[in-house]
């Protein structure tokens, strides 16, 4: 049983899966089904304390008290976009910071979700990057994003679609992740339907196998780049998994009947968004059950890298179409706020 504990010994219940948590409560000497109760205390109603679980006995909840606790994550700030888009910063038990966002669009709302405090990845056009790893996110600290989310929106709204492209790569923290990808899951749980989840990564091979034999979530692959001197200019990951590695994995993936994967290409102006690069595009990606989302690249003085122009990322996607492969422009949304793509962990 991974153990996820505080000064005390006690055991985050939260990032114990269902399976343990029957572990634990049969090690206490009570029924099996005591289990799933208290797993659907935990996570359907966000319970803040053993002492809430009222079809338990009391004995039983001081018991659970005196074995295991419950955190909850601290709403930091929420700061809303002009064009509805809203941060969410929460702060964790020693401190630290993550955020979280929440996107509107038409019918859909998006929650792109953290998996580290920080990242290691150190990509050019990701500001989250220069943290550096600061550490990886519980099961608990990544599921409690959306199970908190889900009680800080407008009347009226539902969150339709979970996405982990926020701070950290998540194939960099894959045990964790998994168990919370359970719980998004689980109908006990938060119950989210798989074809609603998409796992992002900067191309780590032996996750991105890992993640499609222990998960049907949908697969999201930052691709960026169309020669291995291009990719390893922006992408220091590249260096250890090059693009042959990398598409060869991809093509060979279990996918799901009907699924795709979606190549996620931040376009930076001068440097990756001509037609020669749209060609090879086509020319890497026809072999693979694949789609194309173009991510016009959000300036910051942070960085010296600019936005391409409309007219080219449009000529891009429509090359791109044409060539007979689904793609899409991404929305630049909550630019104001710095909660678009590649700007998390700006500012704490």
């Amino acid at each position: 049983m991974p153990r996820f504990t505080d000064e005390l010994g006690r055991v985050d219940i939260r990032s114990l899966s269902l399976a343990e948590i029957r572990e634990l409560v049969q090690g206490l000497g009570k029924e099996k089904f005591r289990a799933l109760q208290v797993y659907k205390w935990i996570w359907q109603r966000l319970i803040p304390s053993f002492q809430d679980m009222t079809n338990i006995s009391k004995a039983f909840r001081s018991e659970m008290e005196d074995r295991a606790f419950l955190r909850q994550l601290e709403l930091h700030r929420m700061e809303r976009s002009s064009d509805g888009t809203r941060k969410l910063a929460w702060r964790l038990h020693d401190g630290l910071l993550i955020e979280s966002v929440l996107i509107p669009d038409d019918e859909r709302l998006t929650l792109c979700i953290s998996s580290q405090v920080g990242c290691a990845m150190g990509c050019a056009f990701c500001l989250t990057g220069d943290l550096g790893l600061i550490r990886n996110l519980t099961p608990a600290e990544i599921a409690l994003q959306v199970a908190q989310a889900e009680r800080l929106i407008d009347p009226g709204e539902r969150i339709s679609n979970i996405v982990f492209m926020g701070m950290g790569e998540p194939l960099a923290n894959l045990d964790h992740v998994l168990v919370a990808l359970d719980f998004l899951l689980d109908e006990n749980a938060l119950n989210y339907s798989h074809r609603k989840i998409t796992v992002s990564t900067a191309g780590l091979v032996k996750g991105l196998r890992r993640l499609a034999d222990a998960s049907p979530v949908n697969l999201a692959v930052s691709l960026n780049a169309t020669t291995d001197v291009q990719r390893a200019a922006i992408m220091p990951v590249n260096k250890a998994h090059d693009l042959r590695e990398l598409l060869e994995t991809c093509r060979t993936l279990p996918l799901p009947a009907g699924k795709r994967i979606t190549f996620e290409y931040v376009m930076i102006g001068g440097f990756n968004d001509s037609l020669d690069d749209a060609r090879r595009v086509l020319k890497l990606l026809r072999p693979i059950k694949a789609k194309v989302n173009l991510i016009p690249y959000n300036e910051n003085p942070d960085r010296d890298l600019r936005r391409p122009a409309e007219d080219v990322v449009q000529a891009f996607q429509n090359f791109v179409v044409q060539g007979g492969i689904q793609c899409s422009i991404r929305s630049s949304r909550g630019t104001d706020i710095s909660a678009a793509c590649g700007q998390l962990g700006k500012k704490g």
